[in-house]
């Protein structure tokens, strides 16, 4: 059970880092963010992928990570005009495995973090829609405000509840952002290796961590992830390899590129994702998009 002190601390913490725009994210995002820009494969889907925060209405709150939530309903309406079909991680997997084919032009918009404003204004904008989103949350947050019971726009996280609502409407898919390995300062960024920590440490650290947000899900939603978001998009030596190990088949990284995607299941690994900022519009923004 989380004291309810503990829960005071991190509902202010999180105040804090919504209505800052998370400044300090933009030096840890653009640090890690050195993964080339993937070729273009012979037989390939090229893939974009757009990183949403949080959405909300009132412009003091929003920054680099917060954006109006009237600007991703025109991403939406530009996307839908522009022929693109939203897809989640499973719809990749069954490309993968041969069972399924991709849309002619897909797209991934993925959340970070699990906010309560997701479900307040992105929700019901994917249902208004019908196109899917992807949402990652920090188990350590959704337990305590499942636990806590309250439910702001403006700093809270998504409780379990809310999430199992959004995940059997078949438009939002959930994936794993640890459980409490999301801290931008002090010896370790995000999931990565702190210096000097051993191979079996961290090995022991990850398996741990991410293994305890996956039986959350199970718990929660009845079936684990299988993408793994790496948080600030820092991505630790030997990172990739343990999380494949743990049977993720998908990692998402913050690197703003397009990947491509083949039949060979390395390719959902290093997916790359535009962050979409708060101060263009639509079609400014998708200038990314192939033609």
């Amino acid at each position: 059970m989380f004291a309810s002190l503990r829960v005071k601390g991190w509902i202010l913490a999180a105040a804090a880092a919504l209505a800052l725009g998370c400044a300090a994210g933009v030096l840890i995002r653009s640090a890690f963010a050195v993964r080339p820009a993937s070729a273009a494969p012979s037989q390939g889907i090229p893939l974009p992928a757009v990183m949403y925060h949080g959405l909300l209405r009132d412009p003091a709150l929003q920054g680099t990570y917060v954006i109006d939530p009237a600007l991703f309903e025109s991403d939406l309406l530009y996307l839908k005009e522009k022929g693109y079909t939203p897809v989640h991680i499973a719809d990749l997997l069954a490309y993968v495995d041969g069972k399924a084919e991709l849309p002619e032009k897909p797209i991934l918009l993925t959340f970070d973090d699990g906010y309560y404003n997701n479900y307040v204004y992105a929700y019901p904008l994917a249902q208004k829609y019908d196109m899917k989103i992807i949402i990652s949350p920090i188990g350590c947050w959704s337990d305590a405000y499942s636990e806590s019971g309250e439910e702001r726009a403006p700093y809270t996280h998504l409780t379990w509840t809310r999430i199992q609502e959004m995940c059997g409407s078949g438009l939002v898919e959930f994936q794993n952002h640890t459980y409490s390995l999301h801290e931008g300062k002090g010896e370790r960024i995000g999931s990565s290796r702190k210096s000097g920590e051993s191979d079996e440490a961290y090995t022991a650290l990850l398996t741990s961590d991410l293994g305890q947000m996956q039986e959350k899900m199970r718990l929660h939603l009845g079936k684990a992830a299988d993408c793994f978001v790496y948080p600030f998009g820092a991505i630790g030596e030997g990172e990739e390899e343990i999380v494949k190990n743990l049977g993720f088949r998908c990692t998402m990284t913050c690197d703003s590129r397009i990947s491509w995607i083949t039949r060979e299941p390395q390719s959902l690994f290093g997916i790359g994702r535009q962050l979409r900022p708060p101060d263009c519009s639509s079609e400014e923004f998708f200038s990314f998009l192939p033609e």
